[in-house]
């Protein structure tokens, strides 16, 4: 059977940052964070066709009004290619089951951070045997010499980047080579993908994610980052940054930009670079990115603001430096503080991410980052739960101090936690992560704040919506 027609998807297994190999976050149990579109699989689908495949992308759990087996029926696709979180691999897998009962031929193949480093004896459970090929490492650059290899009847060992079984047995080749020159990546292919229903909590317009940079030098214990996308930084040229900005404004009529990047400050002459272009194309958009605490400086803060950036994401984590120290974050609670004022100084917002429940931690170092998320002058914050993902140092840190008592599946970063640590107890956690939420967010002054911000019924209607979602998550959720 030829593969002429591919099926690119996110299964309706509830809200997850899915493609977001670092954060395969539960979109629902979080407090702020919102959907993106999917990019992997946009890609992916750009890639395909280069090679005269014809995609479909579904995005299930924010496409409500389409149906799995309705497209399998309609589209009848030759392949599927599904992208999965290590939280939901097992209930994901389910759909490439069902897939088989409508169309037994049909080639199924997963995707995801979580086959880089899973151990091939995980995969022995049945619903696995619905599965006749993974793709680990980045996708774009494995997908069409995967159907390349099966239009030509070739031998698919050749492929690198590939888990498949053979004899009854898994087999992986050896890993493919990151992608050096990214601006030879076309872009998503976002006429595939409905746009309109991935919307800016902050303004409730359409928000479209702009891959800026790969990879990441920090060794934090708990970041798949170095794994998945490797330690030097690869950038994209300002050039094809910005050209992708211009084909999102006037192809989509999207102005609004999450600068994705595994830390997007990096280089300060780099971002400079990016906000120069963005001037000089004289382009009136605006975008949020994440940041490390460092290195960072006050003139690249205000080239981002000159160029449209309004809010800056930091990952702080914690607000002990003996925490910092031990997740080897490469950062102090003096940087944080330094970071987020430097970021207010030159007028723009900061989202600051924390994360609760280490090996070593008891609850009087969870109480002290819970203290300085308010001390810093952070507009919002989300908070969570460690998470000890197959392949990082804190996976091996929390297997030899004995807290593991199940697989890393079926876990959610907020509501229910994969461990707890050598003093709390995951039930601890969680109280523990909705006394954060609740004391950042609740205070008076807080409330005030917010309320003098809000400029327009629009804005007003969103954050009713997200506050809502807070309430709902905090004093309502039981596991």
């Amino acid at each position: 059977m030829k593969i002429r027609k591919v099926l690119l998807f996110n299964p309706p297994v509830g809200l997850y940052q899915r493609g977001e190999e670092r954060c395969q976050a539960d979109i629902e149990g979080s407090a702020t964070i919102s959907i993106r579109p999917p990019n992997n699989l946009g890609y992916m689908a750009s890639v395909l066709r280069l090679i005269g495949i014809t995609p479909l992308i579904r995005d299930y759990p924010v496409e409500k009004d389409k149906d799995f087996i309705t497209d399998l029926k309609a589209f009848n696709p030759d392949m599927l290619i599904m992208s999965i979180t290590t939280a939901t691999i097992e209930k994901d897998l389910e759909y490439f089951k069902i897939a088989k009962d409508v169309k037994k031929d049909i080639i199924t193949v997963a995707e995801g951070a979580h086959f880089i480093t899973a151990p091939l004896s995980s995969f022995n459970k049945e619903v696995y045997n619905f599965m006749d090929f993974a793709i680990y490492g980045e996708s774009e650059g494995i997908v069409d010499k995967l159907v390349d290899a099966l239009n030509n009847n070739l031998n698919v060992s050749y492929v690198k980047g590939l888990i498949f079984k053979e004899n009854n047995r898994w087999i992986k080749t050896p890993p493919s080579p990151f992608i050096e020159d990214l601006d030879s990546l076309p872009f998503p292919a976002r006429d595939l993908m409905r746009n309109e229903l991935y919307i800016n909590p902050d303004t409730g317009n359409p928000i479209a994610t702009i891959q800026t940079s790969r990879g990441c030098p920090a060794k934090c214990i708990y970041c798949l980052t170095p794994i998945v996308s490797g330690s030097k930084v690869r950038k994209r040229s300002a050039k094809n940054i910005v050209d992708e900005i211009e084909e999102c404004i006037n192809k989509y009529n999207i102005k609004e930009f999450f600068f994705r990047a595994d830390t997007f400050t990096i280089d300060n002459e780099w971002v400079v670079s990016v906000c120069k272009e963005i001037i000089k194309r004289d382009l009136k958009i605006s975008w949020v990115a994440n940041s490390r605490v460092k290195p960072l400086s006050e003139d690249t803060l205000l080239w981002m603001k000159k160029a449209g950036c309004y809010l800056v994401a930091f990952g702080i984590e914690s607000g002990s430096n003996r925490s910092l120290k031990l997740m080897k974050k490469g950062a102090t609670v003096s940087d944080a503080i330094r970071a987020v004022n430097m970021a207010k100084r030159v007028g723009l917002k900061t989202y600051c991410f924390f994360m609760l429940g280490f090996p070593w931690e008891k609850r009087e170092d969870i109480e002290e980052t819970i203290r300085f998320s308010k001390k810093i002058p952070c507009d919002f914050a989300e908070f969570h739960i460690a998470t000890p993902y197959y392949g990082t140092e804190l996976f091996e840190m929390v297997k030899n101090e004995g807290l593991i008592d199940k697989e890393i599946v079926g876990y959610n970063y907020f509501t229910n936690p994969a461990v707890g640590t050598k003093y709390l107890s995951r039930d601890e956690l969680i109280h523990l992560r909705r006394k954060a939420l609740l004391s950042f967010y609740l205070r008076p002054n807080y409330i005030l704040k917010t309320f003098l911000y809000i400029s327009s019924e629009k804005k007003f209607a969103n954050y009713l919506r997200y506050g809502l979602k807070l309430i709902k998550n905090t004093i309502f959720k039981t596991r």
